[in-house]
């Protein structure tokens, strides 16, 4: 082989590497990579990550708040909670009454957040539990919420996962989510406005709404259908 086309290969399996484990997270690899490549960046998550506190407040915590109301002791699930990014926003804003359970099937990530719920003392609103996006370990309309940003297209079967998040909300609780826009990299595992609603549609979710949230991604509002009472959140507790 030439100098050239060897350079030219060893580029091309470069990038491949680059797409298989950085851009896709490992998806196309299996659960278990995608984990252990979580595991593996825990402690250097938030920093890759950068959350802006201020702009994650008035673009999460607010809005989820007021579709909440007139509830203020809200019981919510954070699906693929990493290192407490949605429960730890939460617990700090002074109008939340509620209880959060963050869930993720990386240890290391919840490692991470329990460090930071103790060093905040934010124990009376947080909860962590390790387990499945795709079996979560709760009973039906168990919450008044669920959440999961940034995270659907790294499981499995994302339709899959949506169903497992409206099957725990109570009837006319508020699913937050996202859609990933950005589609260049990951073939098979996004989806358009219209099919995503489609999805949540046959999830029995309604008023369904888009909004423009980051370079990568929309914002998903939507309310499962049919009304019930508030869950009650006492006794809630980390069951990792």
């Amino acid at each position: 082989m030439s100098p050239l086309l060897f350079l030219l290969a060893c580029a091309v399996a470069c990038f491949f590497i680059w797409w298989l484990l950085i851009e896709t997270e490992g998806i196309y690899l299996g659960k278990r990579v995608v984990i252990w490549l979580y595991d593996l960046y825990a402690r250097r998550y938030d920093r890759v990550k950068q959350f802006d506190e201020y702009s994650d407040q008035l673009l999460l915590a607010e809005p989820l708040l007021d579709r909440l109301l007139p509830q203020v002791d809200p019981l919510i699930l954070d699906v693929a909670t990493g290192s407490g990014r949605l429960p730890l926003l939460m617990a700090r804003n002074g109008r939340f009454r509620g209880h959060v359970v963050g869930l993720d099937h990386s240890r290391k990530m919840l490692d991470v957040a329990e460090s930071k719920i103790r060093q905040g003392r934010f124990g009376e609103f947080i909860s962590l539990a390790r387990g499945d996006a795709m079996d979560l370990p709760f009973p039906d309309c168990a919450f008044d919420a669920v959440a999961c940003l940034e995270s659907l297209e790294f499981f499995p079967d994302p339709a899959a996962a949506l169903a497992e998040l409206a099957r725990v909300l109570r009837p006319g609780g508020i699913l937050l989510t996202s859609n990933r826009i950005d589609t260049r990299w990951m073939p098979g595992r996004t989806a358009s406005r219209p099919r995503f609603t489609q999805i949540l549609n046959a999830c029995d979710m309604l008023s369904i709404e888009f909004e423009t949230w980051q370079e990568d991604y929309d914002k998903v509002w939507a309310r499962k259908a049919g009304a019930s009472a508030p869950v009650l959140n006492a006794g809630c507790r980390s069951h990792r």
